[in-house]
């Protein structure tokens, strides 16, 4: 009923699915989130992983496909997302590594796209996904809108070894990470760029991202970070307790802003 209740929560502000962030879901969620329809990433615990160490390598192959072959069968899930932010990543290993991942991926389910490092370094991917925390409109507009002759925003620039954009979906999912924290909790917290003072502060920056990515044509999706707080870091919609802090209809109708269908979209390819 937990798992169930977190996601009846989501939907409540507007949410329409969840990566399911760096760590593998129990079963009973894929379960609800097929009854319920919403829509789920499947992920895997990758941080601080050692390409260069031969044993943690396979370790992390053997319980990728383990992953794969437990959850593919969920109509709820619609991504696979083994790694994120590799911002460490060098040439060579790496780039081997990612390629065997993409590959065994696509042997055991090729139905589902993979989005081999959510927010780069991307080798072998068929989601082009970024990450931005920029609270500005203007600077979100610049950032994801394309440009002629000039590829796409992503987060590991000048790296001529990874791979360049080929027209994928193009997709921020990590984005806002507002911190709403109480006064008495904020030496001991955390959250993305400086507390916001007001509820009416808070909606109206939340605001202005939503708008700034309606914006930018070629933005086939994101996703807010995040639903609940989660230890120290405090940029939940919820508390960790699923109390709310916001008024859930407010946020439901910013986040619906932008509908399930796009509206008016451009070639893909046009920013070459």
């Amino acid at each position: 009923e937990a798992l169930k209740q977190d996601i009846a929560m989501s939907k409540a502000v507007g949410f329409n699915g969840a990566r399911l962030h760096q760590k593998v879901f129990e079963e009973r969620y894929y379960y609800w989130a097929d009854r319920l329809g919403y829509l789920t990433w499947g992920e895997e615990a990758s941080w601080g992983l050692d390409v260069n160490n031969n044993e943690a390598v396979r370790n992390f192959l053997t319980e990728w496909a383990d992953i794969v072959v437990r959850d593919r069968n969920h109509p709820s899930l619609v991504t696979w997302t083994p790694l994120n932010e590799t911002w460490n990543a060098q040439a060579g290993v790496y780039v081997r590594f990612v390629n065997d991942l993409y590959n065994l991926t696509k042997a055991i389910d090729p139905t589902r796209p993979v989005n081999d490092a959510s927010g780069d370094s991307h080798v072998k991917t068929d989601i082009w996904s970024v990450h931005d925390y920029t609270r500005e409109y203007d600077r979100l507009v610049q950032n994801h809108t394309f440009k002629p002759g000039v590829e796409p925003y992503r987060n590991m620039k000048g790296k001529d070894y990874l791979a360049r954009y080929a027209g994928q979906p193009y997709m921020v999912d990590e984005f806002g990470g507002l911190p709403w924290i109480p006064k008495e909790e904020r030496a001991s917290s955390w959250g993305y760029g400086a507390n916001i003072e007001t509820i009416e502060d808070f909606y109206n920056i939340l605001e202005k991202e939503i708008d700034a990515l309606k914006a930018c044509k070629h933005v086939v999706g994101f996703c807010y970070t995040q639903i609940t707080d989660v230890e120290q870091e405090k940029n939940g919609l919820y508390y960790y307790d699923r109390r709310p802090k916001f008024d859930a209809a407010r946020l439901k109708a910013i986040f619906e802003k932008i509908p399930s269908v796009i509206e008016n979209p451009q070639d893909l390819s046009d920013w070459k």
